[in-house]
């Protein structure tokens, strides 16, 4: 059978290799870090976790380093993996929260998750440079931002298959919460979710939409009962309880497994998933070894629901993204980001990231340093 390659071992990477151990006949899995002693002891703990469990699956570290985009492409080719998952970012998204005092994360929080892209986006562009240069043909699954990495990429041919959680980390206690109320499997309920990284991120912190535009349907078989709920309230409802901070990487490493299956057993699952076709936020898609499908129903045009997301985006920080990939942040994000942390940048090129994830690294431990004297 085809094999799976995890890039990046820190926590979600982790999650997603201690969840694939455990799945019957899952093929040979490789686990590419730049850091050789930790990876190996996570390794070792999957491995013996899953034997314990009657599972005894294969898995080979590699040394990676990304940066090197010849040696990571020449990896591709020799193990030419079905799937490869991608967890890798300059710095992890939950630090801001753990490292700042919470009224001046809270303040950065107003701009949006936008600015910080430099960090999510410079790794998986190498990598996808990479992937491209190996000329195998793998389906990628991105961790790191996928509503906005993914349609950046996507602009200049570099798209991965898809992304993983976000809003996915919601969808299962939406369908829990509809089969509760007409008592019924939740395998009988399905959910047509249009919705943009904001809208959980909205959902998580603030028990709110924060007038974040969206699409919701709800079938129970071929029956829609999306009018018999207040979408806002169940939304809310369905998050509820949602773990916070790294709390919820568990989840999310829950729904890249979900996906990585579907695609490498062909499966053709209905689910929700971020940044397929390299668009941006969200969508009801079919995953199959063909990559991923958007599959709206049709009281939902293709058109509307990528004007729904770029109309998202704009919370998130992002005016625009432009054909050539260029993001365009919005007045409010340039604003907060050069008053808290003296830095400035109004549209960020691709050629660039990697600049800009060096200047933002600095100007945020400028940030956490100066809050540590007080």
């Amino acid at each position: 059978m085809d094999s799976v390659f995890i890039t990046g071992l820190g926590d979600i990477g982790e999650h997603i290799l201690e969840l694939l151990v455990r799945v019957p006949n899952v093929p040979k899995i490789y686990v590419g870090d730049i850091k050789k002693e930790e990876s190996l002891r996570k390794i070792y703990s999957a491995r013996s976790g899953a034997i314990h469990q009657g599972f005894y699956p294969k898995i080979e570290f590699i040394h990676l380093d990304v940066n090197d985009v010849e040696r990571t492409a020449g990896i591709i080719q020799e193990i030419n993996p079905e799937v490869i998952v991608s967890s890798m970012t300059l710095k992890t998204w939950w630090a801001l929260e753990a490292e700042l005092p919470p009224e001046v994360f809270r303040r950065l929080d107003k701009a949006g998750f936008g600015p910080w892209l430099p960090w999510h986006l410079t790794l998986v562009y190498k990598l996808m440079q990479a992937v491209k240069k190996s000329g195998v043909e793998a389906h990628v699954i991105n961790a790191s931002f996928p509503d906005a990495v993914n349609v950046i990429l996507g602009k200049v041919g570099l798209a991965p298959a898809i992304g993983l959680g976000n809003c996915d980390l919601f969808v299962p206690e939406l369908r829990r919460i509809v089969a509760d109320k007409f008592n019924v499997s939740v395998k009988s309920v399905s959910v047509y979710l249009v919705g943009h990284h904001y809208l959980a991120h909205a959902l998580n912190a603030y028990q709110s939409t924060m007038g974040c535009p969206y699409y919701l349907k709800i079938m129970i078989d071929d029956k829609d009962v999306t009018k018999q709920f207040n979408l806002e309230k169940l939304l809310v409802e369905a998050n509820k309880y949602m773990p916070k901070g790294v709390n919820d990487h568990f989840i999310v490493a829950a729904s890249g497994v979900k996906n990585l299956l579907a695609i490498l057993y062909d499966t053709k699952e209905l689910t929700y998933s971020p940044g397929p076709q390299g668009l941006p936020g969200g969508y009801p898609v079919r995953l199959s070894r063909k990559g991923a499908e958007v599959y709206l129903p049709e009281d939902i045009t293709f058109e509307d629901a990528v004007r729904i997301n770029e109309e998202a985006q704009k919370l998130d920080g992002i005016e625009e993204i432009k054909d050539d990939g260029t993001v365009v942040l919005t007045e409010k994000a340039v604003t907060i980001m050069e008053e808290l942390m003296g830095y400035k940048y109004k549209e960020l090129k691709l050629s660039e990231c990697e600049e800009k994830a060096r200047e933002l690294l600095f100007a945020y431990k400028q940030l956490v340093e100066k809050y540590k004297r007080h």
